[in-house]
């Protein structure tokens, strides 16, 4: 394998949904790309009955087949998750279009005499947000919980999240959260103002266009698959968390707790905990006591015993953790399966890791559990090269149930 001869395809990122109508909605760095889905399906050799998205995150891929007329079915574990891409995935009349601007100009005109809503509990919030941006989003929030029109409400709400995250000082360029310096003397009411009209015109552009199909997304833990869903669906395309200790908890905390979605840490780390792949808060320490069920190759096990013995603190609580990962995928993996009709084909998007040196090979993982629950003609290819290490990769791995 030569570095140089493969290529990061950015296009391949969630950088490319970014300018993608409704799939920019909502920035999130792990969600992968419009044009991968797209890819998928224009290659298959026939048209799906139904897609099912295991892991929907953002909503990239019910979006995409609802925008080609093709149903789908969707599961994710996080409440404000499944709250957005409900939303995404809604039409909206002309009319509600035209009131939520209407709407979203009388909300701004009104802002300076309006009571803030509590500021959301979320740790060291001063480092988030300055306090100018930090009161504005305050009496946006007052103001936009107070419409009774639920649509209409529900734009405005898509609109505030993506203020919370660009007024805010966070970056989500590495493992931990960073902080740039406090902008707070660079923002005013005006600025404000004007920049959440600017978002509202654009979430308003891209919401005349309605999906083409239905899609059903629903609350639900990805280890197992609702028995309503069983036997639906012919053809899986998901890209599920990495083997990489990168949570979506991380990046989606801003918008959760300015939502209401979480009240307290300690709700964060338990949300975590039940994910696949989370590690974060509370979810690292429970690693410690978990148990393994040696239900994975014997490979995986001699892999995660090098992991715990290399020289740093945290080696034995992240060789628990690759275990914990795969065991909880080798259970999706079954009730996926179980649920497929004959014939069908399922596409995984999923990136390798690395731990203190030490390489964890996710697509022969995925492959070899795959072939052990019965999937035939299993492959696995390379996608593109990962920008954060030179030897991690993301591939694409399909499968069959014949």
């Amino acid at each position: 394998m030569q570095d140089a001869k493969i290529s990061r395809n950015p296009h391949y990122t969630f950088k490319y949904n970014l300018s993608s109508g409704r799939h920019g909605w909502l920035r999130l760095t792990p969600a992968y790309s419009v044009k991968l889905v797209e890819d998928i399906l224009s290659e298959l050799d026939y048209i799906p009955q139904c897609v099912l998205e295991p892991f929907s995150g953002t909503g990239t891929t019910e979006l995409v087949c609802a925008n080609k007329g093709i149903f789908s079915l969707a599961l994710e574990i996080n409440p404000f998750l499944v709250w957005f891409g409900n939303v995404k995935l809604k039409s909206f009349s002309q009319e509600t279009i035209d009131n939520f601007l209407e709407i979203a100009n009388t909300i701004v005109q009104k802002l300076e005499n309006t009571e803030p809503a509590p500021l959301p509990p979320i740790h060291n919030i001063d480092r988030w947000w300055g306090k100018q941006q930090a009161d504005f989003l305050a009496k946006l929030k007052t103001r936009i919980y107070q419409i009774s029109d639920y649509k209409v409400q529900e734009l405005l709400l898509v609109s505030f999240c993506r203020a919370v995250i660009e007024f805010s000082n966070a970056a989500f360029n590495h493992v931990s959260t960073s902080f740039r310096e406090n902008n707070d003397t660079f923002f005013s009411m005006r600025i404000g103002k004007e920049f959440f009209l600017s978002i509202c015109k654009m979430i308003a552009k891209s919401a005349e266009m309605s999906p083409k199909a239905i899609s059903n997304l629903i609350q639900y833990d990805s280890r197992g698959i609702p028995s309503e869903y069983c036997n639906k669906y012919d053809t899986v395309i998901t890209s599920p968390p990495y083997p990489n200790r990168i949570s979506y908890i991380r990046e989606l905390r801003p918008y959760m707790y300015w939502m209401d979605y979480l009240k307290i840490p300690e709700q964060a780390s338990e949300l975590d905990w039940k994910s696949i792949g989370g590690t974060w808060g509370k979810a690292t320490s429970l690693l410690s006591t978990w148990k393994s069920a040696n239900i994975l190759p014997s490979y995986v096990h001699d892999i995660t015993s090098s992991i715990a013995k290399a020289d740093n603190h945290s080696a034995g609580l992240m060789a628990n953790y690759v275990l914990r990962y795969f065991e909880d995928i080798y259970i999706h993996l079954k009730a996926v399966y179980a649920g497929l009709l004959s014939n069908g084909k399922v596409f995984y998007i999923i990136g390798n890791s690395n731990f203190y040196g030490i390489s964890v090979p996710a697509e022969r993982i995925y492959a070899d559990l795959m072939t052990q629950i019965g999937f035939t003609n299993v492959d696995y290819q390379i996608v593109r090269k990962r920008n954060c290490n030179k030897h991690l990769y993301e591939f694409i791995i399909t499968g069959e149930k014949t």
